[in-house]
This record gives C-alpha cells, sequence and structure tokens, in this order.
C-alpha cells in the first residue's frame, strides 16, 4: 500500500524513440487515450527539428469560427429583413466583418482553452535530440504515468527509452529535526548529554509559543513523506534502478501513514497545550519536553529502546524534574521527532534517485551522440555543463559509472 496520488502534481513522461513512424503512432495513441498535453519533437537526418501536437489546430478553430460568424451574420440580417434592403456588393463589407469577428474569437478560445506541452518541458530537449529521433512528451497527473508509460512501451516496432520527471516538491527541504550522527553515544555519554541537557534549559510559564504547532509540524510531515512516495513510485514505474533505502520506503509505506494517522488523533489540538517552554537560547519558545525528545533522538541515532529511554530521563531529571505533563507528552514527542528524522531521510533518497536518474537521461544521450552523432557529442556536453555548472557529488558519480564502458563518451566528460 502506497500514500495516494494527487492528480494535481503534474509529470513529465519521455519516450525517446528511433523511428518518425513509431514516434507518431505513441502521440496518436496518447491523444486517443485522452491525453491532451502530449507533443513529439522530431528531428531529420539533418537536424531539423519539427513539432507534432494533436488536438484543433489553430488555422482549422479560427476558420471554423469564421464561418460560424459569417452565418450568425446572413442569420441577423434575414432575421431582421435586411437583405433586400443591401445590394449583394453592400453585403460584403458587414459580413467580412461578421467572419472576421468569428475568427479573431475562435483564435481567442483556441489559445485559452487548448492544452499544450509546457515550453520548459520542450527546452529541456530541444538541444539534446539527435539526428532521425522522436521524442515524445506528455505531461500528465502523478497517478496517469502508469498508463501513460505503457502506452510509450505498446509500440511492438521498437522499445523506446523511457524517463520520468517529477516536478521540484513544493515545500521547503529544510528540517528542524538535527541529523542523525550514524554513531551510537555510549551510556555514559548518553547520562553526561542528559544531564548538561537539562543545566542549559531555562523554562518558562510566560514564554510566548514559536514556531509551527504539533499538528502543522506532522501535516509537513506527511506531505513530504507523500510526495517523496509519489516521486519514487513514478521512478519503480519508469523501471529506474533503486537504492536500498527507497525500495525500504516504497515497501513500509503503509506503515508509515499509519504511524502518522495514529499520531494525529494523539496530538493536542491547541497549540502546545500548558507545557512549559524554553525561555531563552536558539529552541525559545519550544516547548521544554520537544527539545528532550530531539536531543535523545540524535544521540541514540534514531535507534531507541526503553532502557536508553529510561537512563536519559533518569540523568536528565535528577538535575530538573519534568512535570507530568511533560512525562505523558514524551512518547508523543519521541514518536513526532523521528517522523521528522524519517521526512529528512525520504528527501534526500528522494533527491538522490532524481539525480541518479538524471544522469541516466543525460548519459544515454552522451552515448547515443557517440554511436550515432558525433557532431553532437560535444554540444550536448556543452548543455549538461550549462545545466549542471557545479554538480553533485552523487550526480557526477551516476554519470561516470553509466559511461564508464563507453570509450566513445567518456573522455568527454
Amino acid at each position: 500500500m502506497r500514500f495516494w496520488r494527487k492528480n494535481g502534481h503534474r509529470v513529465l513522461v519521455v519516450g525517446i524513440f528511433q523511428s518518425l513512424g513509431a514516434g507518431r503512432a505513441v502521440l496518436q495513441n496518447l491523444h486517443r487515450a485522452r491525453f491532451r498535453r502530449a507533443a513529439a519533437i522530431h528531428a531529420s537526418a539533418k537536424g531539423r527539428q519539427r513539432v507534432e501536437e494533436h488536438g484543433i489546430s489553430v488555422i482549422a478553430g479560427s476558420t471554423a469560427a469564421s464561418v460560424l460568424g459569417l452565418a450568425l451574420g446572413a442569420f441577423i440580417f434575414w432575421q431582421h429583413g435586411m437583405l433586400a434592403d443591401y445590394r449583394p456588393v453592400g453585403l460584403v463589407l458587414p459580413f467580412a466583418a461578421f467572419a472576421l469577428a468569428g475568427a479573431i474569437t475562435g483564435w481567442i478560445l483556441i489559445q485559452l482553452l487548448r492544452e499544450h506541452v509546457d515550453s520548459e518541458s520542450f527546452a529541456r530537449f530541444t538541444n539534446t535530440i539527435l539526428p532521425n529521433e522522436t521524442v515524445v512528451l506528455a505531461e500528465v497527473g502523478a497517478s496517469e504515468s502508469s498508463r501513460v508509460l505503457a502506452i510509450l512501451r505498446g509500440v511492438e516496432a521498437e522499445a523506446p527509452v523511457t524517463f520520468g520527471f517529477y516536478p521540484p516538491p513544493p515545500f521547503s527541504i529544510e528540517s528542524t529535526a538535527r541529523p542523525l550522527s550514524h554513531e551510537l553515544s555510549s551510556s555514559q555519554r548518553l547520562v553526561e548529554k542528559a544531564a548538561s541537557l537539562a543545566h542549559a534549559i531555562a523554562v518558562s510559564r510566560t514564554a510566548k509559543p514559536r514556531g509551527p504547532s504539533f499538528l502543522h509540524r506532522l501535516l509537513e510531515i506527511e506531505n513530504a513523506l507523500e510526495w517523496t512516495n509519489m516521486s519514487l513510485t513514478m521512478s519503480a514505474e519508469a523501471h529506474h534502478a533503486f537504492t536500498l533505502s527507497a525500495e525500504w520506503l516504497l515497501d513500509n509505506a503503509y506503515l508509515i501513514r499509519e504511524q502518522v494517522a495514529d499520531l494525529r488523533k494523539s496530538l493536542p489540538q491547541k497549540y502546545y497545550g500548558k507545557l512549559p517552554l524554553i525561555a531563552s537560547g536558539p529552541g525559545a519558545g519550544l516547548p521544554r519536553v520537544y527539545q528532550v525528545a530531539a536531543e535523545m533522538v540524535t544521540e541514540t541515532d534514531g535507534a531507541l529502546e526503553p532502557e536508553i529511554i529510561r537512563r536519559f530521563l533518569s540523568a536528565f531529571q535528577a538535575i530538573t524534574p519534568l512535570d507530568i505533563g511533560e512525562l505523558w507528552a514524551l512518547p508523543l514527542m519521541l514518536r513526532l521527532q523521528l517522523l521528522e528524522c524519517l521526512r529528512t531521510l525520504a528527501i534526500q533518497v528522494d533527491q538522490q534517485q532524481r539525480e541518479s536518474e538524471e544522469a541516466d537521461f543525460w548519459a544515454n544521450r552522451l552515448i547515443a551522440a557517440a554511436r550515432h552523432s558525433s557532431p553532437r557529442l560535444l554540444k550536448i556536453m556543452e548543455e549538461l555543463v550549462e545545466r549542471y555548472p557545479e554538480p553533485t557529488p552523487h550526480f557526477a558519480s551516476e554519470l561516470v559509472a553509466h559511461l564508464y564502458d563507453d570509450e566513445g563518451a567518456l573522455p568527454v566528460v
């Protein structure tokens, strides 16, 4: 079971074909399946590009509207008995005005109602398409990506290379959770950290709450996990290679969703309730117990066990006791912190997955250019450098890994 996928999120699904006929047939199949935001870029043997889109053309629509305008004008003149008052020559000008008004109206309506592939999507491929290739693009809702991929791969003549591109996330990727240390603290260090934290935190009953409420934090976590799940699901449907972390997120999505739903029922509806707030410092205005939970999760690298929690709390409360409300809220804060850490890790996994898929696409373009169109190789490399002037280490390593056995493309990179 996976998180639901909202149609409001549009994805770009792409298929690269080596023949004009196959690409054209796929575009027609997409149109028959009512995918309106679909187009194809054809490149001739000399590299000349031509864009093909299905739907009502501007010329045909304007012509039809012009005829309707002319018919409307004739009807109005006939309805008012004005045809007999004019000579045939005198009717030319008013009828021409009706026809022109209809054509302009039709042109405006088609421009407003006609669905196009976004210009930025075209720009991504116009500089990377090779001679005698056809690139079919479709912008669809996230839930329709699997159908589009099936249509792209449904041509018997040839198997295309397919890619899926998700838009940037609509939320901030910054997290309030501290990064995990990836190493477990010793028992002594854990006790010392708890005591140090107890000495460092001063609380105030009059401090004003700062930051989002618990429920708002949980909503942000849920949105991020939903988004990364949708993105990773599309990657799976496009048959991209996966890391173990990405597989774990997809396989356990239903468990994560259950945890989010259960925590939502338990968190207080009010802002922070009556929990003591931190008086000063970086955590000023946040509940003390929230800070305690954050420190506990960070120091244990998220590997919480009953004995670890007991030791940390005993050391902390030996300096500053927590009140009954904080002790009641602590399990909820620990779960919230763990979900916040999971959100951060999920975003990192999704970013690396995107970079891997981008590297896969650029490797495909470089290898194809090196094998079939050597003059285009340097131009595609220039485009790659322009798009990624400072590539991340993960993107660079993935790209080199794809090109490792290709003697034509690797030296250029």
